[in-house]
C-alpha cells in the first residue's frame, strides 16, 4: 500500500540529478542497514577494546584538557618548523 509519503519520496527521487543518485543509493543502503542492526554490534574486537580502554581512562582521570593538547601541539609545530 503506497502512502502519500511514499509518493512524495518517489516524486523527490525523480527530481534528483544523475550525479547525486549514487550518493542517494549509498544513503538508502545505510538506512536499510541501520534498521537491521545497531552499529555497535558491528565493531571489531579491536574497536571494542579501544572504546573500553578509553572509558577506563576517563574513569581513572587519565585525560587531557583541550587547552593542554593545543598548547602541546603548538610547541610541537614550532619545533618542526625550526628543524
Amino acid at each position: 500500500m503506497k502512502t502519500a509519503l511514499h509518493q512524495n519520496l518517489s516524486d523527490k527521487i525523480k527530481d534528483i540529478p544523475d550525479y547525486l543518485l549514487e550518493e542517494l543509493s549509498d544513503y538508502i543502503d545505510f538506512l536499510l542497514f541501520k534498521k537491521e542492526k545497531d552499529w555497535a554490534e558491528n565493531l571489531s574486537e579491536e574497536e571494542t577494546n579501544s572504546i573500553n580502554k578509553g572509558i577506563e581512562d576517563l574513569k581513572m582521570g587519565r585525560t587531557h584538557s583541550h587547552e593542554s593538547v593545543m598548547e602541546e601541539m603548538e610547541h610541537y609545530i614550532k619545533s618542526c618548523k625550526n628543524e
